[in-house]
């Protein structure tokens, strides 16, 4: 199973992404475990800034009995 990796949703400009993220429930069995987990993999959200007007949205982390999923979306504002 790929446990990592990013899709980007306009491959000719390239101005927006998803990075994810899915780890076993044993290794995230808590609230603390996921904020450990999203500061060691995931870029600082923040609005949109710069000349190029670059965004990175929050974490959205979404549980199941097997494993948890972590997103995060970011891209440019045209």
């Amino acid at each position: 199973m790929k446990n990592r990796g990013f899709i980007v949703f306009d491959p000719v400009l390239e101005t927006s992404q998803l990075d994810w993220l899915v780890v076993p429930i044993r290794e995230c069995p808590d609230a603390a475990a996921e904020r450990r987990v999203v500061s060691q993999h995931f870029r600082v959200p923040h609005g949109p800034w710069g000349p190029d007007r670059a965004f990175v949205q929050p974490v959205i982390v979404r549980r199941s009995r097997r494993r948890v999923l972590f997103r995060q979306r970011s891209g440019l504002t045209l």
